[in-house]
């Protein structure tokens, strides 16, 4: 039993470890204002912290699904702790990183927000002066007896 759990911890330590690759290419991409990119990243990340919550499932069926005694068998056995430890210090990173990625996602959108306002904006006034929203077929009324 132990030698799966510490396979599931290591294979756990593995994927946070790429989840924090991720993190950082999102900071990466903010930067650069790539929507498309940002949401395929977003979808690599979910996919990633799916799977983290599948170890996580497997790690508690050893114990019917009690959290406390899977804490405790990690903190009693010194490798599995060293593992944990390290998977709880890439978890501080993410967060970290995320808490700086949300505020750029948010700056983001806040400029698309406009960006979308100053178009609806150009749109209206291209439809006032009837250079958008009419066709060529369109006739007019010449009134030719004055």
């Amino acid at each position: 039993m132990d030698r799966e759990i510490k396979s599931l911890l290591e294979q756990k330590l593995d994927k946070i470890n790429e989840l924090l690759k991720v993190t950082q290419s999102i900071s990466d991409i903010i930067k650069k204002e790539d929507i498309e990119e940002l949401l395929k990243l977003f979808k690599d990340r979910q996919q990633l912290m799916d799977d983290i919550d599948h170890i996580d499932g497997k790690l508690l069926t050893f114990f019917k699904d009690d959290k406390n005694a899977l804490v405790k068998h990690i903190n009693s056995d010194g490798q599995l702790k060293a593992i944990n430890d390290s998977v709880l210090s890439l978890v501080t990173r993410i967060k970290a990183l995320d808490d700086a990625n949300l505020e750029g996602v948010k700056n983001l959108f806040a400029k698309l927000k406009e960006d979308i306002a100053a178009f609806r904006q150009t749109e209206t006034a291209l439809k006032g002066y009837g250079l958008l929203g009419t066709s060529n077929r369109d006739g007019a009324f010449i009134d030719t007896k004055k």
